[in-house]
């Protein structure tokens, strides 16, 4: 018997959602719909650009204008996973600093079991700008995460878990990527599921190579949208799943309204898309992860995992904010 459902290896993340227009898109220099990595001083002159209307900064964390709340895409999936119950353990790096004490206090309130590193280093932070139309532009500094390494790996943890989840945006540092791998080794030797989230196109440009090898040889399930699964392997989705499901995992690529596909081996799935007007896409990916992950702790067929999985994606895209609706959680159980 395993004690705990889910550990998760990421980044350890504030979240800073920001309703705003294309025009500070514009005057940010920021290319609309992607990720930016950025310096400290990047990512103050964007809270700056909008707290200018709030007097300070903080006043703009604190006012309805920002939401704030636990960062990070496995760390996303991780509270989704622990709000329906599940046994959830998150390992990352945060700093001495304000931002880091909130990441304890919510982790805390959620249940969530902390393998937390400390450092002198900010706490990483993702201030997300959310225009009108539901595209989020993310500015990610990661600030301590960077400093994670294998010291820092929760060997019993992964031991003693069903699944061990982390995402492409731990390929960023050479420590970084020596804690993943020290954990796929745990796991490896004490039969813990591997689920790795490719995570972000942009991350797929940067280490394509590593990627395929770790999906070759060490993933156990795959997740990945339409852009990702492409960039990896070329050709359509439905070759993509074939070219995953033949190393031995479970393929899911992410098809947005299209819903999704599911493959192990021969065994295919095409899940039908949850309608939603699309408010907010922030964390979409993440939130597919934790519905799946908790479907397929819990035992059941990959077709179900797969439509729990849209229905929490569906929900968290209707608002604005990284957190699934309380009906989505009850209905979610029903499945």
């Amino acid at each position: 018997m395993k004690r705990y459902d889910v550990v998760g290896i990421c980044n350890a993340l504030v979240d800073i959602l920001v309703e705003a227009q294309d025009y500070d898109l514009r005057d940010l220099g920021l290319n609309k719909g992607i990720m930016h990595l950025v310096d400290s001083n990047r990512q103050q002159d964007v809270l700056n650009h909008f707290s200018r209307r709030f007097e300070t900064a903080q006043n703009l964390v604190d006012s309805h204008h920002a939401q704030v709340e636990l960062g990070g895409s496995a760390l996303n999936a991780i509270r989704t996973l622990a709000a329906l119950g599940l046994k959830t353990v998150f390992a990352g790096m945060i700093g001495s600093d304000p931002y880091g004490q909130r990441i304890i206090h919510r982790m805390r309130e959620l249940g969530i079991t902390e393998r937390l590193g400390r450092t002198e280093e900010n706490t990483g932070t993702c201030v997300i700008l959310v225009t009108p139309d539901g595209e989020r532009t993310m500015n990610t500094h990661l600030g301590a995460s960077r400093l994670y390494d294998e010291r820092h790996i929760p060997n019993h943890e992964i031991e003693q878990a069903k699944v061990v989840h982390f995402c492409g945006y731990q390929w960023d540092t050479d420590g970084q990527k020596r804690g993943v791998r020290k954990g796929i080794g745990i796991a490896k030797e004490h039969d813990t599921i591997v689920s790795f989230d490719v995570a972000d196109p942009f991350v797929v440009g940067r280490n394509r190579d590593e990627f395929i090898d770790v999906i070759t040889h060490d993933a156990d399930i795959v997740f990945a949208n339409r852009e990702e699964a492409h960039m990896l392997w070329g050709g359509s989705p439905e070759d993509a799943a074939k070219k995953i499901a033949a190393t031995g995992a479970i393929a899911v690529v992410k098809l947005g309204a299209d819903g999704a596909l599911v493959q192990r081996a021969s065994e295919v799935y095409r899940i039908s898309p949850v309608p939603a007007q699309v408010v907010d896409s922030t964390a979409a990916g993440d939130m597919f992860a934790a519905g799946f992950l908790y479907g397929f702790t819990a035992g059941k067929p990959l077709d179900v995992c797969g439509r729990i999985a849209a229905t929490a994606a569906s929900d968290v895209i209707s608002r604005v904010g990284a957190v699934v609706s309380p009906r989505a959680l009850e209905q979610i159980k029903t499945l």
